[in-house]
């Protein structure tokens, strides 16, 4: 029996990165995806590595996603990453006093900005207010581009990936995750990590572990442009805009509904008149796509990392915001896979608090 050290379901953003790192280790890892690389809700996503935006339980994993994005970068040429700034005016965070408590990283620590300041940042912004949050170390990463550098890393230090197959079921042996079940046929692993984002409850079926999660669906939509309009990232009450290349807009927006009135394409088409009311030279943009990402979210907001059961055989990891936490939580994933040492930074995110 072909045995690997680690069998990957799913090749989003957290598939790629363990199978980046494990396969890095000198792990024998199999990555399956069902369909390509990216095809699921991290191939949607906005592109915003936003460490600052961290709050308890998971802020103290902001400098480890700091240093773990330098790394990626450092380490691999290639990959999608750029750091610039971050103007955050006219919204209100979630939980002002968590989200101030969580900010003392020097790189994270975010300062007010005057108008004059917004205006040198942002010189395209109409309406510049007369002042914003201004943070230095967000991060612009093409999700796509960032999951495929990482999947080609992987092979390269000896991966096997698997597309265009679909994991039916899971292995079973005298109680223990033994590996899975594809339309290829049956591959084995000492540890098998489901990584398939809403796919993963499907697959625990079962088992005696029951997941709370559920999709928390988001818009994502890019524009054609004649010319680069942002710098950085400009989050306000009426857009959350970056630049993605030179002749493309990208913005990020909430689902609603799919009614007529409220579906994605007509959250696109107000984007675009609200666009064309915040930047200068935004007149005649086009909308150029819409596509919703179905983003897996437990019932408590918290990531889910770790053995879903004793056996030892089967391990969970899904996380939101998944593209700012997933390079940290699958290298320290990783490490507890080789060395059987359980990280306490990942303590809180254990999958059996939802044991049945």
């Amino acid at each position: 029996m072909n045995q690997y050290d680690l069998i990957i379901v799913g090749a989003g953003i957290h598939g790629a990165a363990l199978a980046y790192y494990s396969a890095k280790a000198g792990q024998r890892v199999m990555l399956i995806e069902e369909a390509r690389p990216a095809s699921g809700a991290s191939g949607h996503a906005f592109g915003w590595i936003n460490a600052s935006a961290l709050i308890e339980p998971v802020q103290h994993l902001a400098q480890n996603v700091m240093d773990d994005y330098h790394h990626l970068q450092a380490a691999l040429p290639s990959f999608p990453l750029r750091w610039c700034a971050e103007l955050t005016y006219g919204v209100c965070p979630e939980n002002p006093q968590a989200s101030a408590a969580g900010l003392n990283l020097s790189s994270l620590q975010p300062r007010t900005v005057s108008q004059a300041e917004i205006r040198a940042l942002e010189p395209n912004l109409s309406h510049p207010p007369l002042h914003a949050r201004y943070t230095q170390a967000a991060g612009i990463i093409s999700p796509v581009e960032a999951i495929e550098c990482l999947v080609l890393a992987a092979e390269g230090f000896g991966a096997r990936v698997v597309c265009d197959c679909a994991v039916s079921q899971l292995l079973v042996e005298n109680g223990q995750v033994v590996g899975v079940s594809t339309q290829a046929g049956n591959w084995y692993g000492k540890k098998t990590v489901l990584a398939a984002g809403l796919g993963v409850l499907d697959l625990l079926v079962g088992q005696s572990l029951h997941l709370p999660i559920r999709p928390s669906p988001a818009i994502l939509l890019k524009f054609e442009v004649a010319q680069a309009l942002l710098n950085g990232i400009v989050s306000n009450a009426e857009m959350e805009a970056r630049q993605g290349d030179t002749c493309t807009l990208i913005a990020a927006e909430d689902y609603i509904d799919d009614t007529p009135e409220n579906g994605p394409d007509a959250i696109g088409l107000r984007a675009l008149e609200a666009i064309r009311g915040q930047l200068n030279g935004a007149q005649s943009i086009a909308l150029k796509s819409v596509a919703v990402g179905w983003r897996p979210l437990s019932d408590d907001h918290l990531p889910i990392v770790g053995p879903a059961g004793d056996d030892g055989g089967l391990y969970i990891l899904s996380a939101h915001p998944g593209l700012t936490l997933a390079p940290t939580l699958a290298r320290l994933l990783s490490e507890e896979l080789i060395t059987g040492v359980a990280s306490p930074l990942l303590g809180n995110f254990r999958p059996m608090r939802f044991r049945v």
